[in-house]
């Protein structure tokens, strides 16, 4: 379960190795429910005799693990629910991987304007805007609408208007990007997008994209947007990859709070971004706001995992989806969610119909009630629902781990 080194040796990175030390410290249990914690710290802190941090794959020959001397770019996406808006668990992988693939640069990928959404957004870029913006999402919608990867999608109809891009280097990591794509679309070619400031080309465009490459590599720009005179067009834009085309690896991830699987099947241009990024891996971390709404029902959650699954494939269909099983949590800080296993249940059948791959980390975590243990050890929100800073750290350390694996679970 550690990290893979150069050579191939595995070791234990230091917050996974302070959380086995809790466990094993723990002092003997003095009532059932001291009892119980005690037993999910001992099963925590034998997690890598047992090898639970494996991928489970029903594909013959997945596109895994991420190798740390790749010859051709590694591209992935990571799509999910507010685990991965917060940013925190995938910009841990993120890191991890660049530092694994030996790659000087942190290429951010996919970023979206939550912050003037007003929405929480990762902790490691921000946008300014001008212009008047109007800002959807798919959650709570009854149609499709022009969201991608966020689920999100921003509109106007001024004549001028521009957004912002900025990365923030110095706290998390070196970053900057000589590849910008912007993932837009207007009504009658509308509107013509320009980066200001540094020079660009324009590398590739598509009714539903822009990519341009700049002469430099920055860690700001500005794209502007103008009107053709006359012209009634709106446009919408459903996010931004700011990529260093020279990286080795491109993890693109964006999540949106409350999401559930049909929240995705609503957000039409999903299929255009995933075939303009075109990634060799495709996860989805979706599963636990389907297993909290009071009206769950297997069958249904079964049959849309199953179409989206199948969208993905049609847009990508050399990619390997790797479906994630929800970690474990209470509800209203009360009672463990038995619905979790039967997402879970179905995570692993419509994965095994579709020829997918899973990452149980449900079972990692310790299984039913385990999210107590890691209240107990400080790596859970006050909801227990969401982990904090520290725990989604530990959560992209061992997907970190999985992905980077060259053994998996067995299917049986």
């Amino acid at each position: 379960m550690g990290r893979t080194n150069q050579q191939g040796k595995r070791w234990i990175s230091p917050l996974i190795g302070v959380l086995l030390i809790s466990a094993i410290a723990v002092a003997i249990p003095l009532s059932t429910e001291n009892m119980t914690i005690s037993s999910k710290l001992k099963r925590l802190s034998i997690l890598t005799n047992y090898n639970l941090n494996r991928i489970i794959t029903f594909q013959d020959n997945p596109n895994l693990p991420v190798l740390c001397n790749q010859t051709n770019q590694f591209r992935i996406v990571h799509i999910g629910d507010s685990h991965i808006q917060a940013g925190f668990f995938t910009d841990e992988v993120r890191q991890l991987l660049t530092n694994y693939v030996n790659d000087s640069i942190i290429s951010e990928g996919y970023a979206f304007p939550y912050n003037l959404a007003g929405t929480n957004s990762p902790r490691e870029y921000t946008f300014a805007s001008t212009g008047n913006w109007k800002f959807s999402k798919v959650l709570g919608s009854t149609e499709p609408i022009g969201a991608g990867l966020s689920g999100m999608v921003m509109e106007t109809t001024d004549s001028v208007a521009s957004i912002n891009i900025s990365l923030k280097n110095k706290k998390f990591g070196d970053r900057c990007f000589n590849q910008l794509t912007i993932f837009y679309t207007t009504t009658e070619k509308g509107y013509t997008p320009t980066v200001n400031s540094v020079s660009a080309e324009i590398a590739s465009q598509s009714p539903n994209h822009i990519t341009f490459k700049l002469d430099s590599s920055v860690n700001e720009a500005s794209i502007s947007f103008h009107k053709i005179p006359k012209s009634s067009s709106a446009l919408s834009i459903s996010g931004i990859e700011a990529i260093n085309n020279s990286s080795n690896v491109i993890y693109n991830s964006a999540g949106l709070n409350g999401a559930d699987v049909k929240s995705y099947l609503l957000a039409s241009e999903l299929p255009n971004q995933l075939k303009t990024i075109d990634p060799q891996l495709v996860i989805i971390s979706l599963g636990t706001n389907d297993a909290y709404h009071p009206l769950f029902e297997k069958s249904i959650f079964s049959n849309l995992l199953d179409s989206l699954i199948n969208e993905i494939k049609a847009s990508v269909p050399d990619a390997t989806v790797l479906l994630t099983i929800p970690g474990d949590h209470l509800v209203s800080r009360a009672t463990a969610n038995p619905k979790l296993i039967d997402v879970k249940n179905a995570i692993l059948t419509i994965a095994e119909k579709n020829h997918c791959c899973v990452w149980d980390f449900h079972s990692l975590m310790g299984g039913e009630g385990s999210i107590r243990t890691w209240n107990k050890m400080e790596l859970t929100a006050p909801d227990l629902l969401h982990l904090n800073p520290k725990g989604y750290q530990l959560q992209g350390e061992l997907l970190f781990d999985a992905i980077t694996c060259d053994e998996f679970m067995p299917k049986n």
